[in-house]
């Protein structure tokens, strides 16, 4: 018999197509969902609730121990980048247990395509209902009508909900999330360089030591962090005050989402690090190793993190003189 499962989500029409492709049971379908899937009422009780977090950046799994961490373990293995962030006893039943999930860049580009496979839906979708849910709306009911214009129709979103009020904001915050699902202190700087999928910013120093370098902070140093759409790394060159490089640190992350305040993603603990004239190296093997074993990532996203580390450490090789 298979697990009975009820969605209530941003997500939901996507992850019903997973799961039901999955052999899964979807009960207390939506009126929405039951006419997207021509589904009839399934009355069954469920045994795994489907909620949105709080900040719809994933989802709250609520259910018995064992049933969630199956359903986990296959969302993992579906979804690459999705990670469990937190998971403890349910607060009104503590035979049950309550996970959160984080769907970063990868996560949510796969369940655009999900849900695309079941009606209209424009690129970046999922991250646009957190962003503008109205403009979305009008977009996608465009877009029904409008088949042929999908790409002019995703480029105009995309740059009206995030690029300009970006350009105009012209400051820069980076969303650096933990796989605990707490915030670091937010990088935030002043905008430099834009186009259509990439953004730089410039930051100050004054004190302290840099981060995977271990060599001090001059007064008046300053840092370059470039950041593109999709990519798994953020690169941030650190410059003296009269602009000579003292290194470079290539944050490992997933794919990085860019939304009107700047940048979100999720540190994946692994970085690639080069002092200026060092050849470089990799730092914190061991931490992406702890995330895995602890279950908070699937092995495929281990050795993903792997292989972008890896695969910086050859070009940046490569750029040496």
């Amino acid at each position: 018999m298979s697990t009975r499962i009820k969605i209530r989500s941003i997500y939901s029409t996507a992850l019903t197509k997973l799961v039901l492709d999955a052999g899964y049971t979807v009960v207390e379908p939506s009126a929405r969902i039951r006419e997207r899937f021509s589904m009839e009422p399934v009355d069954e009780s469920f045994e795994i609730l489907v909620q949105d977090r709080q900040d719809l950046q994933g989802i709250e799994l609520l259910g018995p121990p064992e049933k969630v961490c199956q359903f986990l373990t296959f969302i993992q293995e579906r979804l690459l980048d999705a990670t469990l962030v937190e998971s403890d006893a349910a607060e009104s039943n503590d035979a049950l247990v309550t996970a959160l999930v984080e769907f970063p860049g990868e996560s949510k580009r796969v369940l655009d395509e999900l849900r695309l496979s079941v009606m209209p839906t424009v690129s970046a979708h999922h991250r646009l209902r957190i962003i503008d849910s109205k403009a979305l709306e009008n977009a996608e009911i465009y877009l029904k009508n409008h088949p042929d214009k999908k790409l002019d129709i995703e480029r105009q979103l995309f740059a009206g909900t995030i690029l300009h009020p970006l350009e105009k904001q012209g400051t820069v915050k980076l969303e650096h999330m933990r796989p605990s699902g707490k915030a670091m202190r937010p990088r935030e700087g002043i905008l430099v360089a834009m186009d259509d999928s990439r953004i730089a910013f410039k930051r100050a120093f004054y004190h302290g030591r840099y981060d995977g370098l271990d060599l001090p902070i001059q007064q008046g140093d300053y840092c370059i962090t470039e950041v593109q759409e999709g990519l798994w790394y953020i690169k941030h060159s650190y410059f003296s005050k009269g602009g000579k490089l003292i290194g470079e640190y290539y944050n490992v992350n997933t794919p990085v989402e860019l939304y009107p305040f700047g940048a979100r993603y999720l540190d994946l603990e692994i970085d690639v690090v080069r002092r200026a004239g060092e050849p470089p190296q990799v730092i914190d093997r061991e931490k992406l190793a702890l995330l895995a074993r602890r279950g908070n990532i699937g092995r495929s996203l281990e050795a993903k993190t792997i292989e972008v580390a890896e695969d910086l450490m050859r070009r940046v090789k490569g750029t040496e003189r």
